[in-house]
Parts: C-alpha cells; sequence; structure tokens
C-alpha cells in the first residue's frame, strides 16, 4: 500500500504552530515556577513574545493551556511507547524501560512540578475531549499488538484487555505520585513492571 502524500504545510499554518508551541513552552515554565494561580495570561504572552490579544486566538482562556498541556501528555505516552514496540528485548524489560523511566521523571520534580502535573491529570480525567482518551488507550493497545506479533506478549487475551490493565497501572502510579507525598514512586513502579511481565508474558516464558 503507498502512503498517501501529505500536504505541506502553509506560512500560515506554520506560524500558528509556532505560537501556540511557544506559549505552552511559556506555560510550562511559568506554571511551574509562579504557579498556575500566579500566572497571568499577561505573564504568558510576555515570555512568549506574543501581543496580549494574539493569545485568545489560540486558546480561548488561560484554562484551555492546561487542557493542550493534558493534550501534549497524552502524546508523550504514546511516543515512548512507539519507541518501546521498536526496540528488541522481552516484555519485562520494556516495561522495566517504561515505569522506571516514569519513576525516574517523579523523583526529580520539584513540589511545584509535582502541582502542575496534579492539575494536568484533573484536566486529563475530567475535561479533556474524549478523543484524548481514546489517543491514550490506542497506543497501549498498539503496543500490546506489537508485542503479540513478536511473540513477547500473550495472545490468548484480548489486546483491548491487556491494554486496559497497563494503561489503568500507568495511570494509578501517576495518580498516587501526585497526591501523596510520601508515595514510594521508585518501588511500586519497579513491582508493577515485574508484575504486569508475568501477567502479560507467553505461557512458555513465564517464570516458575
Amino acid at each position: 500500500m503507498v502512503a498517501e502524500a501529505v500536504a505541506p504545510l502553509g506560512r500560515r499554518e506554520r506560524r500558528r504552530l509556532e505560537v501556540r508551541a511557544r506559549v505552552l513552552e511559556a506555560a510550562a515554565s511559568l506554571f511551574e515556577t509562579q504557579g498556575y494561580e500566579g500566572t497571568r495570561v499577561s505573564d504568558l504572552c510576555e515570555q512568549a513574545d506574543i501581543a496580549y490579544g494574539t493569545f485568545f486566538n489560540h486558546f480561548p482562556e488561560k484554562r484551555d493551556v492546561l487542557r493542550a498541556m493534558a493534550v501534549e501528555a497524552v502524546e508523550t505516552v504514546a511516543e515512548r511507547l512507539d519507541d518501546l514496540a521498536r526496540q528488541p528485548g522481552s516484555v519485562e524489560e520494556q516495561l522495566v524501560a517504561l515505569f522506571e523511566g516514569a519513576a525516574d521523571e517523579y523523583e526529580s520534580a520539584s513540589q511545584e512540578r509535582r502541582e502542575l502535573l496534579g492539575r494536568i491529570h484533573a484536566i486529563a480525567y475530567t475535561e479533556a475531549p474524549a478523543e484524548n482518551d481514546r489517543r491514550y488507550h490506542a497506543a497501549f493497545e498498539a503496543w500490546i499488538r506489537e508485542g503479540v506479533g513478536a511473540g513477547r506478549i500473550r495472545g490468548d487475551v484480548s489486546v483491548e484487555t491487556l491494554a486496559d490493565v497497563v494503561a489503568s497501572m500507568v495511570s494509578s502510579l501517576s495518580l498516587s505520585w501526585v497526591h501523596f507525598d510520601d508515595f514510594p514512586i521508585r518501588e511500586r513502579s519497579a513491582a508493577a513492571a515485574h508484575f504486569l511481565a508475568e501477567s502479560l508474558a507467553p505461557p512458555a516464558d513465564r517464570k516458575r
């Protein structure tokens, strides 16, 4: 099958995406250092070097910036899973890489970053479009499907069910880390990776 050619973006569309990216970059910095409530739209405009009115051409209100950040968070997970699917190794090695990579990020995050992620999670679960949730689960389904095809993930349980289990575990650990200051994210991530690996592996590969 021949892939369809993708038309190049016009100058106006490139400009729109560039401005949007600058606002999101400014928000990631300011929301973390000043807090969401402490950051005004004018602060975002100054940091992104855009006119005040330009902001509202891209985001109806400041809260929409958080919604866009929630979408970006899903895209980041999807990219990581896509990268993992291309890597050699067992399902356990891939899960360890996924979960321990997340633990590395969480452990190095500041308290302000933790609070920002909490807001993004809240948006993702209550206000993000349904398409965002479908994209999140589709990313896990694609990774599972690739693993089944490569023989490193069991094929006797539906892809959708296995994807639900792994996606839910990732979300649960992230939410627990956001809400509980003493949550042992490193220990729980490692345990989750090994448990899921044992559950997902084909029968012949499971540890006795």
